[in-house]
Order: C-alpha cells, then sequence, then structure tokens
C-alpha cells in the first residue's frame, strides 16, 4: 500500500502526519442522527469500567474527533464524500465510534494495567523508537518518513522541527508519539507476560511423568442413571451449599438475561409482491414514456471511482454503460424494486485507469527469497516475468510472489481504478494510452513495473436517477400476523402471566438465548439493529425482573413477545438466578451421594474389585496400561475426576468414592508404571510455546483485564452502536 501512496502522491507530502486538515465538528457530521443518548436519566453513560462511568459527550467524543481528523488528514477527499454520500457518512461514523470505544477499553483497562507493572519509557528509549537506528515498525511504514521508500531519520527530524511552528502539525505528531510509545509498551508488557509464562523444569518434568506413566487396576463403577430423578428430593438448602462451593463458577461480570421469545414473521404475501412488482413496472414505464428525463434529485456526475459506496453492482455494469435516458429496471434487490435512469454523460478532464502491476525494486529481496543487486538485475528479472505474463502466466499469482508492493501483490497485483494524474509520469503516461489486456513494462523511480490493463481508461462519467418501490407486507398482511400475536398475549394474561401456558396450549414453538448482554447487536429472528435496540431497552430496564413478560414488539418484519427466564446481576450469583443451570447439577451430585454410601458400605465386605461389583450391583470396568493424558477412561469417557484420582490412590486397595459428572465409582489399583524422567525432558520443548508469543497472548491477556474490570456497557442506548 504504501508504493501505491507514494506512486499516487510523488513530488508531494499527503500523509498522515503531515497533512493540512479539513477540521470537522463531530457533532455537525452526526446531524442529530447518530450520538444522542435515547434515555436522558443515564446522562449520556455509554459505558463502566472498574466501577467509573463513562460519558458520550466527556470522554467518547473527543476520541471520536481525534480519529477523524487523522482519517481526514490520511484522505482529504473523505469530507466530501461524508456530505454528499448518506451511507458512506453513517457507516464512517459508526467505524469512528467504534474505533474510539475500543481505544478507551485500552487505556483505561490495558495501558493503566501496564503502568502498575512499572514497564515504562525513558526520553532515550522514545528517540530511538523515533529516528533512532532500530526505529518502531509502524514509523518505518509512513512514506513521509522515507527517502527513495526507505526510512530517513534526518527527514523525521526535520518534519519534528517544522512542528514547532505549526500547530496542527504539532497536533498531529504528538499523536504519532502517544500511539508510538503505547505501542512499544503493550509489546513490552507482552513479551514480561510471555516470559514469566513459561513452563519451570519441574513442570515439564511433572508433564512427561503425566504422559508415560501408566496404570493397571479397575473400576467399580455406577451410572446416575440408575437412580430414577423422582428417587431425589432437592431442597434450597442443597443448592444453596452447592452454589457456595462452586460460586466463582456462577460469578457474572456483566449484566445478562435468559429468555424466551416467540417471534411470529411479517412476510409479503405472493400478492403483495406482485403489486409491488407491478407499481415498479409503472414507474419504470413513466420514466419511459417522457419526452425529458426528470433529473431532479439526479445523482452525479460520478466518475467510475466517485460513484457512492451505496451504488449497487447494476449501476456500475448496466447503467453506466447505458445510452442516455436509458431505464434500466425494475431489478429487485434487498427487499426493494429499483428503476434507474442515465440522464447525463459528460466527458472529465483526468482519465481514470485500471491497472495490476508486479514491481520488481533496483536493490532488495523479492517475497520468493531472490535478491536483487542492482538495476541490470532488476531489469533482467522484469524482463523474464514480462514474457512469462505474454506467454499465458498468470499474473495474480506471480504478484504475492514478486511484487515488492506489498499492498498490490495481495490483491494479485491490481491497483483498483484511480486517476492516472496520481501515478507518478512514467507510470500514468503508459496507463493512459494502452489498451484493455495490453502488458508493458516501464522503469520509474520505484523500480521496474510489469503493467497489465485490467480495463480501458474512462473519461467518462455519469448523471442519474434512482426510483425505489420497497417490497413490504400490506395492511392486510400485517393485520393476520397482528391477530396472532395479540391472541398470543391474551393468552398470557388469561392464564395469569404464564408464558410457557400459553405456548404449550397454542402449540407454539419458543426460541431461547441464554446470557443475553447488552453489547449484543443481533438477535436470531429479529434483523434489524434498531429493533434489537428497542429490545435492550426493554430487557435491561433497572425494574426489569424473572417472570416479566412484554407486550407485542411490532416490528415491520416481525412481531415478537419476550418472557424474562432469568436476570443476571454483576456479582455472585443467588440460587434464584441460576436454579435452571445449576438443578440438574445438583441432582447428579446428590444420585453420587447415594451410589458412594451404597459402594462404602459394599466395600466393608468386599475382598477384591469383582467380589465388590458384584455386591453393589456396579459395572467392573478394568484398567490396563491407561495413562493420565489420553483424557478419557474406558466406557465412561470424560470422567476427568474419576481418571485424575486413578493416579493417586494407594495399590491395592479400595479408593474412596468419587463422585463424577454422571458416574460414582471406587477405584483399585494393581500396578503404577515406575516412569524415571530423562533429563531431556526437563528441556524439552513447550509445543504450545508458539502460542505463548507476545503477540498472541495479548489478546488473552485484554480478554482476563477486560472481565476484570467488569466493563459493563450501554451502547445499545446510542445510535451510533
Amino acid at each position: 500500500m504504501a508504493v501505491i501512496q507514494k506512486l499516487r502522491n510523488s513530488g508531494m507530502v499527503v500523509i498522515v502526519v503531515v497533512a493540512a486538515l479539513v477540521l470537522f465538528v463531530i457533532g455537525d457530521l452526526l446531524n442529530s442522527r447518530y450520538g444522542a443518548n435515547n434515555n436522558a436519566a443515564e446522562e449520556g453513560v455509554f459505558a463502566e469500567i472498574s466501577g467509573k462511568s463513562f460519558k458520550e459527550k466527556e470522554d467518547l467524543e473527543p476520541l471520536v474527533n481525534k480519529l477523524y481528523q487523522q482519517k481526514l488528514a490520511n484522505d482529504p477527499s473523505m469530507a466530501t464524500k461524508m456530505q454528499s454520500d448518506e451511507k458512506f457518512r453513517l457507516k464512517t461514523v459508526k467505524e469512528l465510534y467504534q474505533s474510539a470505544y475500543d481505544q478507551l477499553i485500552r487505556e483505561e483497562i490495558l495501558m493503566k494495567e501496564i503502568e502498575k507493572s512499572g514497564i515504562t519509557l525513558s526520553d532515550a528509549d522514545v528517540n530511538e523508537l523515533l529516528v533512532g537506528k532500530h526505529p518502531s515498525e509502524s514509523m518505518m511504514q509512513i512514506p513521509d518518513f522515507q527517502t527513495d521508500g526507505k526510512f530517513d531519520g534526518k527527514k523525521v527530524e526535520m518534519i519534528f522541527k517544522q512542528g514547532k511552528s505549526n500547530a496542527q502539525l504539532k497536533a498531529n505528531l504528538l499523536s504519532l508519539v502517544e500511539s508510538v510509545t503505547n505501542y512499544e509498551k503493550i509489546e513490552r508488557y507482552a513479551t514480561y507476560v510471555s516470559k514469566a509464562n513459561i513452563k519451570t523444569k519441574a513442570e515439564k518434568e511433572y508433564e512427561y511423568v503425566v504422559a508415560n506413566q501408566g496404570v493397571l487396576g479397575s473400576i467399580i463403577n455406577i451410572a446416575h442413571n440408575s437412580i430414577p430423578d423422582k428417587d431425589v428430593k432437592l431442597t434450597d438448602a442443597d443448592m444453596e451449599d452447592y452454589l457456595a462451593r462452586n460460586k466463582e463458577k456462577f460469578k457474572f461480570t456483566a449484566e445478562a438475561r435468559n429468555v424466551k421469545y416467540v417471534v411470529w414473521d411479517v412476510v409479503p404475501t405472493q400478492a403483495d409482491t406482485m403489486e409491488a412488482y407491478s407499481a415498479a413496472m409503472r414507474t419504470a414505464e413513466g420514466m419511459r414514456t417522457q419526452a425529458e428525463p426528470d433529473t431532479i434529485g439526479a445523482l452525479g456526475y460520478y466518475n467510475i471511482t466517485s460513484l457512492p459506496e451505496s451504488a449497487p453492482e447494476e449501476v456500475k455494469n448496466i447503467v453506466w454503460n447505458a445510452p442516455i435516458n436509458a431505464v434500466v429496471g425494475p431489478m429487485y434487490r434487498e427487499g426493494n424494486f429499483y428503476i434507474w435512469q442515465k440522464v447525463a454523460e459528460a466527458n472529465d478532464t483526468v482519465p481514470m485507469v485500471h491497472a495490476s502491476h508486479i514491481l520488481i525494486p533496483t536493490s532488495g529481496a523479492l517475497p520468493d527469497g531472490t535478491t536483487i543487486v542492482d538495476s541490470v538485475m532488476a531489469e533482467t528479472k522484469a524482463r523474464e516475468v514480462l514474457t512469462q505474463i505474454m506467454g499465458g502466466a498468470n499474473m495474480a499469482e506471480l504478484a504475492p510472489k514478486l511484487s515488492t508492493d506489498q499492498g498490490s501483490a495481495a490483491k494479485g497485483g491490481d491497483l483498483g481504478w484511480a486517476a492516472a494524474s496520481g501515478y507518478v509520469k512514467e507510470f500514468a503516461d503508459f496507463c493512459k494510452t494502452a489498451t484493455k489486456g495490453q502488458v508493458g513494462l516501464v522503469k520509474t523511480q520505484f523500480g521496474f513495473h510489469i503493467i497489465k490493463m485490467v480495463d480501458d481508461a474512462q473519461s467518462k462519467k455519469i448523471k442519474y436517477t434512482q426510483n425505489v418501490v420497497e417490497l413490504a407486507a400490506s395492511p392486510g398482511t400485517v393485520s393476520v400476523v397482528d391477530e396472532k400475536s395479540r391472541a398470543f398475549r391474551n393468552k398470557v394474561t388469561a392464564d395469569a402471566g404464564s408464558f410457557e401456558k400459553a405456548v404449550e396450549s397454542m402449540a407454539l414453538v419458543p426460541r431461547v438465548m441464554k446470557d443475553l448482554k447488552t453489547d449484543m447487536q443481533g438477535i436470531p429472528g429479529i434483523a434489524a439493529p434498531e429493533n434489537v435496540k428497542t429490545i435492550m431497552y426493554w430487557l435491561f430496564d433497572k425494574e426489569r425482573g424473572k417472570g416479566d413478560v412484554s407486550d407485542v414488539f411490532q416490528f415491520a418484519g416481525a412481531h415478537v413477545v419476550f418472557s424474562v427466564e432469568a436476570v443476571k446481576h454483576v456479582g455472585y450469583a443467588k440460587v434464584e438466578d441460576v436454579r435452571s443451570e445449576i438443578e440438574p447439577l445438583v441432582r447428579e451430585e446428590l444420585k453420587g451421594k447415594l451410589i458412594a454410601e451404597k459402594l462404602t458400605k459394599a466395600a466393608e465386605k468386599a475382598k477384591s474389585p469383582r467380589e465388590l461389583a458384584s455386591m453393589a450391583g456396579a459395572t467392573l470396568i478394568p484398567l490396563e496400561s491407561l495413562k493420565m493424558g489420553q483424557n478419557f477412561l474406558p466406557q465412561l469417557a470424560a470422567e476427568m475426576r474419576i481418571l485424575g484420582a486413578a493416579f493417586g490412590v494407594e495399590l491395592k486397595k479400595f479408593s474412596a468414592p468419587v463422585i463424577g459428572k454422571n458416574n460414582t465409582a471406587m477405584i483399585w489399583i494393581d500396578k503404577r508404571d515406575d516412569i524415571k524422567v530423562p533429563k531431556s525432558a526437563g528441556d524439552a520443548p513447550d509445543p504450545f510455546e508458539f502460542y505463548n508469543r507476545p503477540q498472541y497472548i495479548m489478546n488473552t491477556l485484554q480478554d482476563v483485564l477486560t472481565k476484570k474490570a467488569q466493563v459493563q456497557d450501554y451502547r445499545y442506548k446510542f445510535e451510533w452502536f
């Protein structure tokens, strides 16, 4: 990508830190459609981190503005696109807010944790990252800091000096320094943690024993399902006791809800579809019979690269090439029938070109490992590649192996549509005169380019109109769905608020979601994000409680009724919060205790495993060279408690009963292998060491620290989420 930027900006400085910024206030961009808190009582709070509230205006919007200005510096044309293309503007604003949110979370959680660790950078460290012999990777990739494609520390020093007298440049440079130093701190912290996470020699020796030691013996087992559920009486005391012993497993770090809900889809009927299509046909016919096309609201002029991001493929492929006044459509896409009319066409002063290239530099290594030592070798290699392509070789396959322009190489050499004037002269001259499919060799300041034209140069720009006929369910169709959903909600009321009884009596199949949290942007059966937000408001109301049933949510695509099955607040769970989850676990445990009593009583008289199995009505499972590392037991699968106990039992004695997930057993071990650990075991490489590297461990660290900070996410209350 850097090479493309340099090709397009040769002779001018227009990259991130040096650009003249066109300043916008983010609030103006939002135009009242984004950033407004829909719940005034919350006073703009979009998140809580470690108990501290963060507000949109004070904490998030400054970051959003900063990120926007950085994007604008990199692409000044974005300001125009934000104003002319509504879909692009909304998408960009959402991306900016999401990036700002992620950055704030990182700074509040990760950077503060790094600060606690004592990791700091001295002035000398920072200087080395910016202009030293070993600069930061991010510094080296900024084209403004390069000379002839290589990082130039002297150039960096010159730009920093310019910043002393340029307030905007100074602000951008300070932001850059902050970014570089924070990245370095994160790298050092990750390295520190990964080094501290290395296994000791003793741990490796123990793992060797686990992997190689085998035991010979028997398991005397009784499955829990041998006891009917009706024979086990659960009490609240049993539930409380179980939860007290396993409270960490049922600790909630964020607000969550378990829900059941019924969805009635609002689907246009065949008659609705035909009516919408007929309306679209009438619109298209009316446009075709006009003496002069109606240009009110026309979109354009656009060249091939400036078509709105929201423009469908039909505009690019059909309308673009259609004659003036031609009507295209109706065409169905995304729930609507579209009709377009090309109303004007003109020639642009700057031709747009679409080329692919492979760049062979005058010195340096190619991706395939070939080292180019001088321009003679570079030209020889370039002509060799040119011959291959002209002979039918696939340029898209060769580019990733040979081109040093990494940005385009990853796309098979494709540079996409761009203004010819944006490239250096030699490159531009070839593109402007070459025709589709033509291949050539050009030398520029960056090396030798093997160029292939993907399409003919385009000077054309067009203006077009767009008409949309929505395919929607008719009032009659909606009324049928409304009647069904209302009947269900009335049934809930008639059955004293019982969602379950209403579902059963009307033979409906409810959907279930567990641990639905505020940061979820999708609920199965409910597609539109704004509909999900509406449901979130209801579900996470402070007064919401278990057993609450919603009124009918009447959305355009579906009618929905929700029932709250569980309300999970931050902190340790109470029995009522997790009753449905722990009831089966407690029941299994109580069955295990009954079986344990039975086995213990029989073991007082039994003298062998076979005799114990016979007396207790248990299953005798032989163990032959069982190893702990195999992670399963014959006939019992993943009963890890029983498996682990087999390696700690005294030889030729019955173990105490071991209560597993679905089985309870006693263990008898006749023989345990005597393992001698070789010296090499302690020095053996860790097979999972690769995943303990700094670049991989950071994701785990971020997850752990986020849970520790108990981040409460209220973004669903804001339109930009």
